[in-house]
């Protein structure tokens, strides 16, 4: 399997302005698109994901489209917008690097865990500013990642997390994503860095908390699970479904 690492200037811009206002990547930003949000409201929701208040408002929505996707290419060419595809662009060439250097290691040190041989494929990482927490698999082609470096190694292991995702795209539950998260942002993390515990990581949290009790009741079978050379992790996630449901 390969990743490759992109950039949108389109996406990186709207991921960064459908934020929290709290949230920026830089100073100045908030009141950048304060500005723009004040001057044209219509065409912000509906680049917002609201669309309905332009409906409200009996407004054409072809024609408030039309106008959202000019201003968005005018909006790129302000120093501020400039500014965030420059600083994403240093993340992603380093992120890139790191990759290139641990992910061969990585991905062998995940196929021992699950396993099974990940497909021979390329998938694209879209890359979104580090400073605005992003990560999701959108379909079993394409990744979208954007984070602050929490402790190390820790792009690596999540971007793991969403190719397993991909690897589990047909089978989606509560239970399916905990067994992820024992694979990879545990069992993973503590082979790569070769220290650490399931569920901390020096002051962070691992994992989602809703999905902490689900982890805890499968921890017993997952480490036997991982001692047992005859079960791979797509086995075992069946079964583990079977008994929940």
């Amino acid at each position: 399997m390969k990743l490759k690492f992109l950039i949108d200037p389109k996406y990186v811009f709207l991921h960064t302005f459908n934020q929290d206002q709290h949230k920026e990547p830089f100073k100045g930003w908030g009141n950048f698109t304060m500005k723009i949000w004040d001057k044209h409201p219509q065409e912000c929701y509906f680049l917002a994901g609201y669309a309905e208040w332009p409906i409200i408002k009996k407004s054409s929505l072809p024609s408030i489209a039309n106008n959202a996707e000019k201003l968005l290419n005018t909006w790129l060419k302000n120093p501020q917008a400039r500014n965030l595809i420059n600083e994403t662009e240093k993340y992603r060439d380093w992120l890139e690097k790191e990759w290139n250097k641990k992910g061969r290691e990585t991905l062998s040190e995940l196929e021992k865990i699950i396993k099974i041989p990940l497909p021979n494929k390329t998938i694209s990482v879209y890359v979104t500013h580090p400073k605005l927490n992003n990560g999701m698999t959108i379909n079993t082609e394409i990744i979208t990642w954007g984070h602050s470096e929490d402790w190390k190694n820790y792009s690596i292991v999540y971007l793991c997390h969403e190719i397993m995702h991909i690897l589990f795209w047909n089978i989606k539950s509560s239970v399916s994503h905990a067994i992820i998260e024992l694979a990879t942002d545990n069992e993973l993390r503590i082979k790569l860095n070769r220290k650490g515990k399931y569920f901390k990581e020096g002051k962070f949290d691992i994992g989602h908390n809703k999905l902490r009790k689900i982890e805890q009741k499968l921890l017993p079978s997952w480490n036997t699970y991982l001692k047992d050379p005859k079960i791979n992790i797509k086995q075992f996630v069946q079964k583990q479904k079977e008994i929940s449901d």
